[in-house]
């Protein structure tokens, strides 16, 4: 009773399953047996933005663009963070996988941004060129997940 009592209040519209108490049962249709999986050919290198400001965002956008043109085939997803902080500013955290490549102070001018962003375009790009092919060579004496 309590239950319904609360979905009242919160105006959720009542099912019928909802006020019998009932489990709503799943019926195996073929669009919840089809397995579908995503290769990397239908997804390409995504480039996701989780920017607060304004400079924040015109960073991202100068940093895909050139992203772009470096990783022409998709083949590397990289995550583009901001933090703005009062007393520092924004912070900029690129991240690849589970590794954070660039960590970086983005300056108040809004012309310089656009700039920095190619840059760390190209950056990124080398470190993970570069981390690719530690993986590839391997080091004996370095364990994988200690790059």
């Amino acid at each position: 009773m309590k239950r319904l009592w609360l979905l009242i209040l919160c105006g959720l519209p009542l099912q019928p399953a909802v006020l019998a108490n009932e489990q709503p049962s799943v019926n195996a249709s073929t669009a919840l047996t089809e397995q579908r999986s995503l290769s990397r050919e239908d997804v390409g290198g995504l480039i996701t933005g989780q920017t607060v400001t304004q400079n924040g965002r015109a960073f991202y956008d100068s940093f895909a663009t050139a992203w772009s043109e470096r990783d022409a085939q998709g083949r590397f997803s990289v995550a583009v963070m901001e933090r703005p902080t009062a007393r520092f500013g924004s912070q900029v955290f690129i991240r690849y996988g589970n590794r954070q490549l660039l960590q970086l102070a983005l300056p108040p001018n809004r012309s310089v941004i656009a700039p920095l962003g190619a840059a760390a375009a190209d950056q990124v790009f080398q470190a993970i060129l570069d981390y690719q092919l530690a993986q590839f060579l391997g080091d004996p004496d370095i364990g994988r997940d200690e790059f």
